[in-house]
């Protein structure tokens, strides 16, 4: 029987072993192991085709010691004492390669343990698998461990050019290699997957006087059409394990149950699936969702007890609960700048107050003294140094853009304030900053201004002019108070009586500031509704309203902090932080729409509905990359004005804001006392409320209203979480407009609609 050719073309001596230059290249440690004689136990870790089981056998015929070997897939303790046996009859030091090492159980690998330490063997384990976490300790701490890396495209060039010179030899022909990326693709850095697929080709291809022409056409059809000859699993292992991890990363579960599936029917070890889980629920989902950790964990000892084929119900319900799970490599991201910084800062002292004193000694020269209690202060925090001196402030920890990870942000927000800037978001997380309709809901977008609920309220009060303005501060969201200025103007400019329509237009300008970096937005949209009465006297009605608008985004990079600078690891002393971003100033446009019902039986009540979309174009507002979007955002509400007793009324309101995994519901009402001197003058209107966005805050809110002008102010009480520092993040808002009437009554069909409609 003909021997495949990867096993005719493997080296007979050092000089032809191909790749793991680190390793066996002139001078290397384990060449010089080799051509010394001073062999001794070792691990070779790597994955497949890089030549393990290669150097191991190279090994043995060098040293010309007696060699035995066994697979760990169908060898058990007997097998490893019958060897060990056999070796102490030898006369030289035996050596014993066990291919997959990882497979072996404890009983097994402990099975090892006297044979190593007293010398019998010199073992050889080969994995794929990390040894630290499948080697048991007593047989890792007898050997050495040397980590295989892939071969690099000129060594794969280099292993075709001598699978080529060999079938040329053996069949004297010329093989002629046109293109080479074919090969190399599909044999994915496995020295013996590309060798089989050049034996594959030249033993398909025919040849043309002489002469075999290989190019990428001609090897991806042959190795389409025998794939099973190719790969006798018809799996590749590292591919489709890449894939399952890939899908649960990018939050897929069809297509992560369907490469599980493939896994499980192509025999993959479903204890080997269960690992990747535990290690992508730490790494790609960490403290977006602790739970997953859990799970997977628990997902793991499932298996282990269970097996198969039941075990392929957890491990399909694990799988799924991961894909669907929130994402955050932010912990990952972490502990990795974190190792990047002891390697460039060294050791860095422990400050005193942070060492242990265990002796009177070390308490005299000052260890300990000034350290403070967490636990003896309110809330369980107070404010300390836990960094070295050259390094405090220095943020390794970047919460990210989700539920749990943003509740994280506000608690250290609220215990570090400006220490460590995880107020300071602008950066990292600009889809924050939404432009119009987006801002959180207050009492003024369902009174004093309410184009901002909705464009198709722009003019809908018929009669009605209006110019409103707002201002919101809130205090400490950010190192300095977020100030936003708004503006807006609305009005009916054409009506038919007959139709019973008319036509409305509307404007707004904001400005916001935010912080000590100078982050300024500047945004502008104008508005069309058009509004149709459904009865004959224009009180029930219905609209629709469309916006575009543009927004202008600016960054002062010259305020910006040294901690703002490293976030995110763009920092660099040779690279300002002006370079990595390119560019301070954008501008972009944006659209949306609305539709609103509005029903006023009488004067003193009033009903309304309605659902807008903004973001329909869902522009990009990145300032470093292009790939960062803001989502469409869907409002719904309801709102009302129901007069209660004489001169008052209340009005209940409902909202519900969505975009993308965000949500925000809204709910309370205002309570006002109202006083008209005649039926279709302006009013005298006093009042309070209280709104209660979900899970967030409470908005207290009071309103005046003298004749044609109206002021309004509310503050947010926020307690997103339950320290006791979360009650100071509140923020006020101040909200003034002015309301030009048409007072004069021209006749039936012509009364002005009560501007209290919104």
């Amino acid at each position: 029987m003909q021997k495949p050719l990867a096993e005719i073309l493997r080296p007979n001596d050092l000089d032809h072993y191909i790749g793991q230059k680190h390793l066996m290249g002139e001078g290397a440690i384990l060449r010089q192991s080799i051509e010394t004689g001073n062999l001794h136990s070792m691990i070779l870790w790597g994955p497949p085709g890089v030549g393990k089981t290669t150097l191991a056998l190279l090994i043995a015929e060098l040293t010309n010691s007696p060699f035995y070997m066994l697979s760990a897939i169908n060898s058990g303790v007997k097998d490893v004492r019958d060897v060990i046996e056999k070796a102490r009859k030898e006369e030289g030091k035996s050596i014993l390669f066990i291919d997959e090492i990882h497979r072996f159980s404890k009983s097994q690998q402990d099975s090892l343990l006297g044979a190593v330490e007293q010398g019998i063997v010199t073992l050889i384990g080969a994995t794929t698998e990390n040894p630290s976490f499948e080697v048991i300790a007593p047989l890792l701490s007898r050997c050495q461990v040397y980590t295989l890396k892939n071969l690099e495209r000129s060594e794969l060039e280099q292993i075709i050019a001598t699978a080529t010179k060999h079938l040329e030899e053996e069949r004297s022909i010329h093989i002629q290699v046109e293109e080479n990326e074919a090969l190399l693709r599909v044999s994915g850095g496995d020295a013996r997957k590309l060798i089989n697929a050049i034996e594959l080709v030249a033993n398909t291809i025919q040849t043309e006087n002489g002469t075999m022409i290989v190019n990428n056409e001609r090897v991806q059809k042959i190795i389409h059409k025998n794939l099973a000859l190719y790969d006798k699993k018809g799996e590749n292992h590292y591919d489709i394990i890449s894939a399952f991890i890939k899908s649960m990363r990018g939050s897929d579960p069809n297509a992560t149950v369907y490469w599980l599936a493939r896994m499980l029917s192509a025999g993959e070890d479903p204890l080997f699936i269960a690992r990747r889980m535990i290690i992508l629920a730490s790494e790609d989902i960490g403290n977006a969702n602790p739970n997953a950790l859990l799970l997977a964990n628990d997902c793991f000892q499932a298996v282990h007890q269970i097996g198969m084929p039941e075990a392929r119900i957890i491990l399909s319900q694990t799988a799924i609960y991961l894909a669907s799970s929130p994402k955050s490599n932010a912990s990952y991201m972490a502990i990795d700048e974190a190792l990047e910084w002891v390697k460039k800062t060294g050791d860095l002292p422990v400050p005193f107050h942070l060492r242990n004193a265990p002796t009177e000694l070390l308490k005299e020269i000052g260890y300990h003294e000034g350290y403070l209690y967490a636990h003896n202060y309110e809330g369980n925090f107070v404010e300390q140094e836990f960094l070295p001196d050259s390094i405090s402030g220095k943020k390794f920890y970047e919460p990210q853009n989700n539920a749990r990870e943003n509740e994280l942000r506000r608690y250290l927000r609220n215990c570090w304030k400006n220490k460590y800037r995880y107020i300071l978001l602008l950066v990292a997380c600009l889809s924050f900053l939404v432009p119009s309709f987006s801002q959180d809901i207050h009492y003024s977008q369902f009174a004093s201004n309410p184009v901002y609920l909705n464009p198709a309220n722009a003019g809908a009060i018929d009669g009605v002019f209006r110019v409103g303005i707002n201002q919101k501060t809130q205090w400490l969201s950010v190192t300095k108070p977020y100030v936003s200025f708004s503006g807006s103007f609305d009005m009916p400019v054409y009506k038919s009586n007959g139709k019973r329509h008319l036509l409305g237009l509307g404007a707004q300008l904001n400005t916001d500031q935010a912080g000590d970096s100078k982050f300024r937005t500047l945004q502008g949209t104008l508005t069309a509704a058009y509004t149709k009465a459904l009865d004959r006297k224009n009180k029930n009605k219905l609209s629709i309203g469309l916006y575009v608008g543009f927004m202008q985004r600016s960054l002062n990079y010259s305020a910006l902090t040294f901690d703002e600078q490293f976030q995110g690891g763009i920092y660099s002393p040779d690279n300002p932080i002006t370079e990595i971003f390119g560019r301070d100033r954008f501008t972009f446009f944006d659209c949306g729409a609305g539709l609103a019902w509005t029903l006023t039986p009488n004067k003193k009540n009033s009903y309304g509905a309605g659902v807008s979309i903004s973001h329909l174009t869902e522009p990009n507002i990145t300032l470093y990359d292009t790939r960062s979007s803001l989502h469409r955002k869907v409002t719904g509400y309801f709102i009302s004005r129901i007069s209660v007793i004489d001169n008052f009324c209340i009005s209940p309101v409902v909202s519900a804001s969505f975009q993308n995994q965000y949500r925000e519901i809204l709910f309370g009402s205002l309570f006002e006392y109202e006083y008209y001197r005649n039926p279709y003058s302006n009013r005298f209107a006093a009042g309070g409320g209280l709104y209660y966005r979900w899970k967030d805050a409470l908005i207290i809110c009071g309103t005046v209203q003298w004749e044609n002008i109206r002021l309004g102010l509310s503050y947010d009480l926020n307690f997103s979480s339950l320290t006791v520092a979360s009650r100071a993040r509140g923020g006020f808002e101040v909200s003034l407009y002015y309301i030009f009437k048409k007072a004069k009554v021209r006749g039936a069909g012509h009364e002005p609609c009560p501007f209290e409609v919104m």
